[in-house]
């Protein structure tokens, strides 16, 4: 797995639960927090970039000849 690989994941886990705390600590409804971390998890991992690594890590070869069709 490269490192940026497994920065990129960190940033999403760590950026995840950084939000449902906050989210969750300034509305105090778990809805709400649940809520908006699935609207983030859906638009993080929809990025082609995430795309990539997850198909790295399923061990799928990555092919850039549509990379700009993504």
């Amino acid at each position: 797995m490269r490192a940026r690989d497994v920065r990129a994941i960190a940033f999403w886990l760590s950026s995840s639960l950084v939000l449902l705390v906050g989210v969750y600590l300034v509305s105090r409804s778990v809805i709400a927090a649940a809520a908006l971390i699935a609207a983030y998890n859906a638009w993080l991992l929809t990025r082609p970039r995430m795309r990539r690594v997850f198909r790295r890590l399923r061990g799928e070869t990555v092919d850039f000849s549509g990379y700009y069709l993504d």
